[in-house]
């Protein structure tokens, strides 16, 4: 286990630091004064390599190694005696896992284990948000009910567009259906448009939420942002509200639809139950999410914040993959690709910032390490 100092000030701990997101509530909370440690399986990232970060140390993976995760986690939290431990992805199902293990007065603000559980099922959370009266697109329960193609079959556990594919002609689902034979997937229908996120903070009788439009994805087809835009769109926040309402969902989240603008048609996709890869957006855009989920976590009050519409946000790296990735499989689009070359017109950066330039130096370390051990830009 490694530290990057040895000073032991420490407001909070955050977990999963590897990329951006981390980087964004990282910087959310060290700007307004908290001294954040961050912590990952990796040892030199965007959050380790930040100027801003107060310390950090190295955990085993939550996801093979669970009982040294905890323990060291449960270490360093004797150690630092930080406020909040705040996680940021999937990592979090395996803290509240545990969560009985930690001290009492340690503010961890997710939700229950099997909560998380269940909206990290798209499978499940589709349902859900069916129930609540959320529009979802038509869902199929076996590969024979499909007339119309191209249609959406993805696994229902996954993340950044990982086992997410869009069939065209009834021999591709049905090799795909066998593929992933005994696992649990969900097949629906393809809608027209493009994605939209639904960025979202309830806590208590407390709600605010924010909408960004993908610009540009790291994946063909949809799924990780690199590029987004601030929109408005109430009729978005008002199904967000009321499938959260339906749930009792307390934290932070993000709302994935798909938008047809020519027909106004809506289709929810799934939930994630965590920070969202677009951060970012509504941070530049005067939503700071990490700190006012601090501040509603440790028993303070947020104003309603303004958020400025038209608000642009680009991840440089991951438009450095989007490109790389196009050219690798022929797939040009010279309007995208305008976009993935345009540094201008940008409200903000996901992964930097003239006052951090090493920062950005730590993520390209961990993305070329993840290269070169697993031959993929999606790590």
């Amino acid at each position: 286990m490694s530290t990057k100092t040895n000073q032991t000030a420490c407001d909070v701990i955050v977990t999963y630091c590897w990329n951006r997101v981390g980087y964004n509530i990282l910087r959310s909370l060290a700007d307004k004064g908290l001294k954040v440690w961050a912590a990952d399986t990796s040892r030199h990232n965007i959050c380790s390599m930040s100027r801003f970060c107060a310390g950090s140390f190295v955990y085993p993976d939550p996801f093979i190694h669970e009982e040294e995760f905890i323990s060291t986690l449960l270490r360093k939290i004797e150690q630092l005696k930080p406020k909040v431990l705040m996680p940021t992805h999937d990592e979090g199902i395996v803290i509240a896992r545990h969560r009985r293990r930690f001290p009492k007065d340690l503010i961890i603000p997710i939700e229950s284990e099997d909560k998380l559980l269940r909206l990290s099922n798209k499978k499940t959370a589709t349902e859900l948000a069916a129930k609540a009266g959320v529009p979802v697109p038509a869902t199929y329960s076996h590969a024979a009910e499909v007339t119309y193609f191209p249609v959406v079959f993805k696994t229902a556990i996954g993340n950044s567009a990982k086992g997410v594919f869009f069939p065209k002609d009834r021999a591709e689902l049905e090799s795909l259906c066998s593929r992933y034979e005994g696992t649990e997937v969900l097949i629906e229908e393809w809608l027209r448009g493009y994605d939209v996120c639904v960025d979202c903070l309830r806590w208590g009788g407390f709600f605010q939420a924010s909408v960004y439009r993908a610009l540009v994805t790291k994946t063909d087809g949809g799924g990780t942002t690199t590029q987004r835009e601030i929109i408005s769109m109430p009729q978005l926040v008002e199904y967000a509200k009321r499938f959260l309402d339906s749930v009792d969902y307390n934290g932070v989240c993000g709302l994935d639809f798909r938008y047809d603008e020519t027909t106004g048609r809506v289709g929810f996709i799934e939930m994630n139950a965590r920070f969202t890869g677009g951060l970012a957006t509504p941070i530049a855009a005067g939503f700071d999410i990490p700190y006012m989920l601090y501040t509603l976590a440790t028993g303070g009050k947020c104003e309603t914040p303004s958020v400025r519409i038209g608000t642009k946000t680009k991840w440089i790296l991951g438009d450095v993959i989007t490109l790389v990735g196009r050219m690798a499989s022929f797939k040009f689009k010279k309007d995208e690709m305008r976009k993935v070359a345009k540094f201008s017109g940008f409200d903000a950066f996901d992964d930097f910032r003239k006052d951090d330039k090493k920062a950005i130096l730590g993520e390209m370390a961990y993305y070329l390490s993840k290269l070169i051990k697993n031959r993929k830009l999606n790590p």
